[in-house]
């Protein structure tokens, strides 16, 4: 007889199992989905040589199987999901990873990320981490997802201090954005999405930081978008069965932009001051002059940009008067010799840098720092107008010259549009087959819509 095989998992070549095991070992809460994808994507084994199914097995001989305890909670989940993009924005904070601080050799701080997600596609609009939970460093995420993504109809946040903040209520109130709904306080269950998310981010991104020698925010942000990039962005999500990327840009006909002037004094912070009477007045303890005789011992507002306090703004019975800088420029505090170079350690190299991987094909495929949606809405504006165009030019060849008004084919494919071009060709042939060409447009135009709801 033939010797029996030994016993355990063989469609696996051992070196691969052995770098699954590994990469395991190095952070216990990756899923057998990422293992592949790791697995793949370093060069370790081809996707059609691993099954899913054979791979659990292999972890499971080795005591790798088992998953850390869920976070998961089901309890008194919403399932209301915005109709379109921008509907509806979620944000919440959520406590990072330690990270040393730079301005204290030798000891270690807190990141804290906000993150902006869009309520319909659960696209993250902006996310970033920074030292600081206050309202600039909130507010800073919330610009640049206004920037980035357009303006939302209704906003849901968290109870915090900062989201309930009089000047988060005046940003809403100056870019026409309704009054912040906040979830009931201890049943943050209610926040579901950003929840979800927040799940999401622990689990895939900050669990991941273990197998790379991140050392700075900044490198800590730019693991954060290559992490968006490629392991959120463009994966499809269970419920939507789309992903987040591809259901927002389904939407971008209903997207309402901000002018940038209008977003740049909604985010002004504003202090009353009395100015002396050489026009002096103080701000955090620098002084400012205002260079008009008529300003001096009058009460005036401030407004200012608390991460650029190089020029603030001079208001007086709401009109704009001038911009004024300091009277002299001078550090807070001593300045601080320049931190040693951190001792060089003998700790190993990560073996599965995950993270580092994502980062460097976001370098390789030359990513910009930030992605540019209002392109995307010039491309897909480009593409409407073409659609339109050509759909005028089929009616303008089929019908009577007579009855071809143009401003009401636009109106109406501005309203009902794109339309199949193959398919309206096909319908407006048959349907000049039983009535004549010079019937009004309208008559064509709606057994056009006809068609489309069949």
């Amino acid at each position: 007889d033939k010797p029996r095989p030994a016993p355990g998992v063989r469609a696996i070549p051992k070196h691969v199992i052995d770098k699954a095991c590994l990469f395991k070992r190095e952070v216990p809460e990756r899923s057998i989905d990422r293992l592949l994808k790791i697995l793949v994507a370093l060069g370790v084994a081809e996707k059609e040589d691993i099954a899913r199914s054979t791979l659990h097995r292999a972890l499971q001989e080795h005591g790798l199987s088992s998953r850390p305890p869920s976070e998961n909670s089901t309890d008194d989940l919403d399932r209301f999901e915005a109709a379109t993009p921008n509907a509806l924005w979620q944000s919440d904070l959520l406590v990072g990873p330690w990270l040393p601080d730079p301005e204290k050799p030798g000891k270690v701080r807190r990141a804290l990320l906000y993150a902006f997600l869009d309520d319909h596609s659960r696209r993250v609009l902006d996310g970033r981490f920074s030292f600081k939970g206050d309202s600039p460093a909130l507010e800073l995420c919330m610009r640049r997802a206004l920037q980035k993504y357009g303006v939302p109809t209704s906003v849901y946040y968290d109870n915090g201090q900062v989201y309930r903040s009089h000047h988060m209520l005046r940003i809403c109130a100056l870019l026409e954005i309704k009054p912040p709904v906040h979830t009931t306080p201890k049943r943050p269950e209610g926040h579901g999405k950003i929840e979800a998310l927040n799940r999401r981010i622990r689990s895939a991104f900050i669990a991941e930081l273990k197998a790379t020698s991140i050392q700075t925010l900044d490198e800590l942000n730019e693991a954060f978008q290559a992490w968006l990039t490629y392991d959120y962005e463009n994966e499809e999500h269970s419920e939507t069965k789309q992903t987040p990327a591809d259901r927002w840009k389904a939407g971008l006909d209903r997207i309402r932009w901000a002018d940038e002037e209008k977003l740049r004094q909604a985010f002004l912070w504003a202090e009353k001051r009395t100015t002396d009477k050489t026009g002096v007045f103080s701000l955090f303890g620098v002084r400012y002059q205002v260079r008009d005789s008529k300003l001096a011992r009058r009460r005036v507002e401030v407004r200012y940009d608390p991460e650029a306090l190089h020029e603030v703004e001079i208001w007086h019975n709401d009109r704009f008067q001038q911009r004024a800088r300091p009277l002299e420029v001078h550090p807070w505090r001593r300045p601080k010799p320049p931190a040693p170079p951190p001792e060089s350690t003998d700790a190993p190299a990560p073996k599965s840098d995950w993270l580092g991987h994502l980062v460097e094909r976001r370098r390789a495929e030359g990513y910009s720092s930030e992605p540019d949606p209002r392109a995307w809405k010039t491309e897909a504006d480009a593409r409407r107008e073409q659609n339109t165009t050509a759909l005028v030019d089929l009616l303008a060849d089929r019908l009577d010259p007579h009855v071809v008004d143009e401003a009401e084919i636009r109106a109406w494919a501005a309203r009902f549009g794109p339309v199949d071009l193959e398919r309206a060709e096909e319908t407006i042939d048959a349907l000049l087959e039983r009535h004549p060409a010079d019937l009004h447009v309208r008559i064509y135009l709606d057994e056009l819509l006809r068609e489309e709801d069949r």
